[in-house]
């Protein structure tokens, strides 16, 4: 899942992006409202972390743009300002939560994959296709009942594989979803680990799930191919 946090304090932004990489997110970070539209004209982003205090235009301002245009991306306040003023006009202007600094990490982490996790019936909150079990909450994953240990990269890009079973996924998708701008889209990376994320679903002669479509992308399909 790719992630925007606009905020303005460079060593809550580093230890903002240190913490949620770490959790598997790709994450871009920008300090003003006006940079943050300008990356949602060229990234696609499954959630907002925003300021409310920022230079120029404050994050009320912003996200009143982004819903004003119908927006639905989930947005997640994070600012000092606890007023119940405050709170009230970033939930009227619509946010989907707010959490007020100083914070605890693992709670913000919770939050934010509660707010991704929304529109999933509860029963799907595990996400399955054949044998395979993907838990977002716990990063568990299993296949026919055995535990497969992944890195956080490759979780990411299985959780979206999964969320989009049965779909083309092309490596423009994986990109935008599961690196950040950081990424150096010249080089094989996302082949690379694909491959790496291929061999530990199916090892052990475990029926293939991950497909490749020679020129198009890849496909997580329980038929053959």
């Amino acid at each position: 899942m790719r992630l925007l946090v606009v905020e303005d304090d460079r060593a809550l932004v580093a230890a903002l992006y240190d913490g949620l990489t770490a959790h598997g997110f790709a994450v871009d970070c920008v300090r003003s409202a006006e940079c943050a539209l300008d990356a949602f004209g060229i990234n696609p982003y499954d959630l907002l972390v925003l300021d409310l205090g920022l230079p120029g235009n404050d994050g009320l301002t912003l996200l009143q743009k982004l819903r004003q245009r119908q927006d639905p991306i989930p947005v997640l306040i994070l600012t000092a300002r606890g007023a119940l003023s405050d709170r009230v006009a970033g939930l009227d202007g619509g946010a989907d939560d707010y959490v007020q600094k100083p914070f605890a990490f693992p709670e913000l982490v919770a939050r934010i994959r509660a707010l991704l996790r929304r529109g999933i019936p509860v029963a799907a909150t595990v996400l399955s296709i054949s044998d395979l079990e993907v838990d977002p909450v716990r990063f568990e994953v299993r296949r026919g009942g055995v535990p497969i240990v992944l890195t956080t990269k490759e979780f990411a890009i299985l959780e979206y594989f999964v969320r989009h079973a049965g779909e083309l996924v092309t490596r423009t998708m994986l990109l935008e979803h599961c690196w950040d701008e950081s990424y150096d889209g010249l080089s094989n990376l996302v082949d690379v680990h694909v491959s790496r994320l291929r061999r530990k679903l199916e090892g052990g002669g475990r029926a293939p799930l991950l497909h490749t479509i020679r020129g198009a992308g890849f496909i997580l399909d329980s038929r053959s191919r």
